[in-house]
């Protein structure tokens, strides 16, 4: 038998070429993903930020709400006791308007006592007695109807108080419903649109 020798095949040479070509592209991807991994933290950093904003505007808008809601409570009581004064200011005319009709009244009889007194001459101490009471009864009438006159101009005074009151709460109010809108067209540019 003759013995055969097999000679293993010799392995291709790397060209340098290829290796450079290798060791580039290496580095070019390591490169862009250095790049997307700086971007998607920037991103992410920018969202959080973003987020943050929109959270504290939702909470400056809430707060806004809240003292629009106060102000306008606080009209409708301030309404509330205009209408009360003014039913007030009502009941108190309609009172006046008795006093004086008692007034009147009692000068009609006052009258009348006179001129039973010149008629009875024999109840002339009976008469002036009368006369006497009936125009203690007319002062304390008069008393009373200046009483209640001064206590409808303190009704009107404080019907004035209160529309005053009540103008200048329509009027924070105002002013709380334009910052209402200002910070809800905030919230509106702040909240991130959706990507189709």
């Amino acid at each position: 038998m003759t013995d055969v020798t097999i000679t293993p095949p010799t392995p291709p040479k790397k060209s340098p070429v290829a290796g450079l070509v290798i060791g580039l592209l290496v580095i070019a991807l390591v490169v862009v993903a250095a790049i997307c991994g700086s971007n998607i933290k920037n991103l992410n950093h920018q969202l959080a930020q973003s987020q943050a904003a929109l959270t504290q505007s939702q909470g400056e808008t809430a707060a806004v709400q809240a003292q629009l809601t106060d102000s306008k409570a606080g009209a409708a009581k301030l309404q509330t006791q205009l209408d009360e004064s003014k039913a007030g200011a009502v009941k108190l005319q309609g009172q006046l308007a008795a006093a004086k009709a008692e007034a009147a009244k009692l000068e009609g009889e006052s009258a009348e006592a006179q001129v039973a007194c010149a008629q009875v001459k024999t109840q002339l101490a009976d008469t002036t007695a009368l006369a006497a009471k009936l125009a203690a009864k007319l002062n304390d009438a008069k008393a009373w109807g200046a009483k209640l006159q001064k206590q409808v101009d303190d009704g009107k005074v404080a019907a004035a108080q209160a529309d005053a009151q009540l103008k200048d709460a329509k009027a924070k109010a105002a002013d709380l419903q334009a910052k209402l809108d200002a910070a809800q067209a905030e919230v509106v540019k702040l909240t991130p649109k959706p990507h189709k």
